[in-house]
C-alpha cells in the first residue's frame, strides 16, 4: 500500500512540474497583458496612378481635301481608294478643250497687241502719237497678256494633281461626272503619321503635357495596347463642346497590326504617375516632432521601432514611402497614439482597405 502511495506523489510531482514547465514557456512566448493591442498592414509596391480614358477616331495628320479649281466634265480618272499616289501625280482630268480654243485665240490676240504697241512706241518717239494713245495701246497689251495667263491656267487646272504623297481615302468622282468650282473630287491621307484627337474636360487637363506617353486601345485588336505620345494640346477650348482637344501621336512599331485611319481608339490618360511604387496605408503613418513616421513590427520580439520615413503621395487611402521603409515590412495601422519606440505590442488582426482600389 505504501509503494502505491509513493506511485501516486511521484506521478503527481512530474505533472505539476511540467504544468509549470508550461505557463512559464507559455508567459515567454506570448506578450504580457500590458501589451498594446494592435492591427498590421505590410509594405506593399502598388500601382496609384490615377487617370481616365476617352475615346475619338484616328486620323491622318496630314489629310487633303482635293478640290476642282474649275468646272467642266470629268473625262478621265487615273486612281481609286486604296492607290498610293506622289505629290505631283495627275489623279483626274477635266475635259478643257474649250478652254484651249479660247486659249489659242487669246495669243492670237495678244500677238497682234504686242505688234501695235511696238509701233505705236515708235511712233510716239517721233512724236507722231500722242502719249494717251501710247497708254491706251500699253494697256491692251497687258490685258491681252492677262487673258492668256487666265486660259493657261484654266487648261492647268484642268489636270486634278495630288497635293502630298498618300493614300487615297476617298474618290468622289467618275468619268463623265460634271463638277462645279471647289467640288471636293478626293481626299488623300499621309498615312506616316497618325494622330488621335480627343476632346478632354479643363478639369482632367491638368496634369497632361507635352511629349507624355500614353496606352491606346483600339477596338479592332482587343488584346493589344498601343502607345502613343501627346504631340500637342490645343490652346483654346471648342466652344461648341467646352473640350481641349488633345493630339496623340500614333507611335507604330515593326511587328505591331496595321493602324488605319477611322479605328475607334480609346486614350487612357494617366494624370498622376505612380505606377510601382511602396506604399502603406495612410493610417499607418503618424508625426512626431514635425516628421513623419512609421511603428514598425519586430515579431521577434513583439514591439515596435519608432522609424522616422521620407513620405510622398497619398492616392486612394495609401501613402507612398519614398525612404526608410522595405517591401513587405509590417507596420502597425491602428491605436498609434498608445505606442512610442520600443512598446511592447499584441497583434490583433491585419488591416483591411475597403472602398479604395486594392
Amino acid at each position: 500500500m505504501t509503494q502505491i502511495k509513493i506511485i501516486h506523489f511521484t506521478f503527481l510531482l512530474a505533472l505539476i512540474t511540467f504544468f509549470l514547465s508550461s505557463c512559464e514557456s507559455e508567459e515567454n512566448s506570448v506578450p504580457s497583458s500590458s501589451a498594446t493591442s494592435i492591427t498590421v498592414a505590410e509594405s506593399q509596391i502598388r500601382n496609384l496612378s490615377d487617370g481616365f480614358t476617352v475615346s475619338s477616331e484616328v486620323v491622318a495628320y496630314r489629310r487633303s481635301y482635293v478640290a476642282s479649281r474649275i468646272s467642266g466634265l470629268i473625262e478621265e480618272v487615273n486612281f481609286e481608294e486604296g492607290d498610293r499616289v506622289r505629290e505631283g501625280d495627275v489623279m483626274a482630268q477635266i475635259d478643257v478643250r474649250q478652254q484651249r480654243i479660247e486659249l489659242q485665240n487669246a495669243r492670237i490676240a495678244l500677238d497682234e497687241a504686242r505688234d501695235i504697241k511696238e509701233r505705236t512706241e515708235k511712233l510716239y518717239e517721233s512724236d507722231a502719237v500722242a502719249r494717251s494713245e501710247l497708254l491706251t495701246v500699253r494697256r491692251n497689251f497687258e490685258q491681252a497678256e492677262a487673258e492668256v495667263e487666265r486660259l493657261e491656267l484654266q487648261v492647268e487646272f484642268g489636270e486634278i494633281r495630288a497635293p502630298v504623297d498618300g493614300v487615297i481615302t476617298a474618290r468622289l468622282i467618275e468619268i463623265g461626272n460634271n463638277v462645279s468650282v471647289n467640288e471636293r473630287v478626293f481626299t488623300v491621307a499621309n498615312m506616316d503619321l497618325l494622330v488621335v484627337r480627343p476632346g478632354v474636360s479643363e478639369m482632367d487637363l491638368t496634369g497632361l503635357e507635352t511629349g507624355q506617353q500614353v496606352d491606346v486601345s483600339l477596338d479592332v485588336y482587343p488584346n493589344q495596347t498601343f502607345q502613343g505620345a501627346i504631340r500637342r494640346i490645343f490652346p483654346s477650348v471648342d466652344a461648341a463642346s467646352r473640350l481641349f482637344t488633345v493630339e496623340i501621336e500614333l507611335l507604330q512599331r515593326d511587328g505591331q497590326p496595321i493602324i488605319r485611319p477611322g479605328f475607334l481608339a480609346r486614350i487612357h490618360f494617366a494624370t498622376d504617375d505612380l505606377s510601382d511604387v511602396l506604399t502603406v496605408p495612410i493610417e499607418a503613418v503618424s508625426e512626431k516632432d514635425g516628421q513623419h513616421v512609421l511603428y514598425v513590427l519586430n515579431e521577434e520580439e513583439n514591439r515596435v521601432e519608432l522609424r522616422e520615413i521620407e513620405l510622398g503621395a497619398q492616392q486612394d487611402g495609401y501613402a507612398v514611402i519614398l525612404n526608410g521603409l522595405e517591401e513587405g515590412e509590417t507596420v502597425a495601422a491602428a491605436n498609434l497614439e498608445a505606442l512610442s519606440d520600443g512598446s511592447e505590442v499584441r497583434v490583433v488582426g491585419n488591416f483591411r482597405r475597403y472602398g479604395f482600389r486594392n
